[in-house]
């Protein structure tokens, strides 16, 4: 096999690439503007080579070369007759530019306010950083009761970031969304539900091993229950803690075939496991589905090759004697 490089010049804008005529009709994006920002190139063959990045500082504008543990401060004319292999862009705003710059000034006011307010850091961080950061998000560290969640509490000043009151009027008049948050407090409606559902793991999981070792110990059940292991799997991780979702209905229809006389047995090679009758109604009970596959053994043949065992071991023992 070959392979070569394609080496054609790409022209490409350091300012002002509109995407509008590239939009889908849907699109709800007001800013279709775009300014260059960093440049990666390669030199080479298309079996080996080096790259080098060209990357502009945001704050003084200038461009700089990466090349290993080279920086040098390049033209941007260096750039714009880069060979380019990526290219990567990003929204220009001058509105979104004097945004922040509004904010930071109600910040460093310093004006004295009742109430201080909490907001998603991650929302913060792209208003820092996007054109257009959309609605306030503060439901990425609060539960749908508007408290936070029990597991988050431990860590929720990573989550939040404290503003004065006249910083989150602003943002909140500007953007919209939130909700408004100015005390943050352990949800006891998540607490309750937290334990409950632990309560319920533990209960199914007991129930599951107290009827699974009385089925192994029965020496000759007269019928034993097929499961989809694909099925049993996403139920014990539900019951181990490793996923917070209960599984959906028992669904054993990719090891199930139907038989002449509309009778269903288990596929050949199908991926399943056994249980008993009991567990079988205890897991149907509680999570529904199907269909039901049985493997009955017939009780007269079990009974008559157990009486043969019985007759044979006695008549061992008759000759040991």
């Amino acid at each position: 096999m070959y392979s070569f490089k394609i080496n054609s010049h790409v022209s490409f804008p350091l300012e002002g690439l509109d995407l509008r005529p590239f939009l889908a009709k849907e699109c709800v994006s007001k800013i279709t503007t775009y300014d260059l920002l960093s440049v990666i190139c390669h030199h080479g063959t298309a079996g080996s080579g080096h790259y080098i990045a060209y990357c502009q500082n945001v704050i003084n504008g200038q461009w700089y070369e990466f090349d290993d543990q080279y920086v040098t401060e390049v033209h941007e004319t260096v750039v714009q007759n880069a060979e380019a292999y990526v290219l990567f862009y990003r929204k220009s705003s001058e509105e979104a530019v004097r945004e922040r710059q509004k904010v930071v000034s109600l910040a460093t006011m310093k004006e004295p306010s009742l109430l201080q307010f909490y907001i998603s850091r991650e929302w913060l961080n792209k208003f820092n950083t996007f054109a257009e950061p959309g609605p306030i998000t503060n439901h990425t560290f609060l539960c749908s009761h508007g408290g936070i969640p029990p597991n988050k509490y431990h860590y929720i000043d990573d989550l939040v970031v404290i503003l004065p009151q006249n910083v989150w009027e602003y943002l909140y008049n500007r953007f919209g969304g939130g909700p408004a948050v100015n005390h943050l407090y352990v949800c006891s409606v998540c607490q309750v539900e937290i334990e409950a559902l632990a309560k319920r793991r533990r209960i199914e999981i007991d129930t599951f091993i107290k009827l699974n070792k009385a089925f192994q110990a029965e020496e000759s059940p007269s019928v034993i229950y097929c499961i989809s292991m694909q099925w049993f799997r996403e139920w014990e991780a539900f019951v181990k803690g490793k996923d917070n979702e209960p599984p959906g209905p028992i669904d054993n229809n990719k090891i199930a075939m139907m038989k002449g006389g509309g009778q269903i047995q288990v596929k050949k090679g199908a991926d399943y496991g056994q249980i008993s009758e009991e567990t079988w109604i205890y897991l149907s009970t509680l999570y529904g589905g199907g269909p039901e596959i049985a493997i009955r053994q017939n009780v007269a043949q079990v009974q008559e090759l157990e009486s043969l065992h019985g007759e044979q071991k006695i008549e061992a023992e008759t000759r040991a004697a």
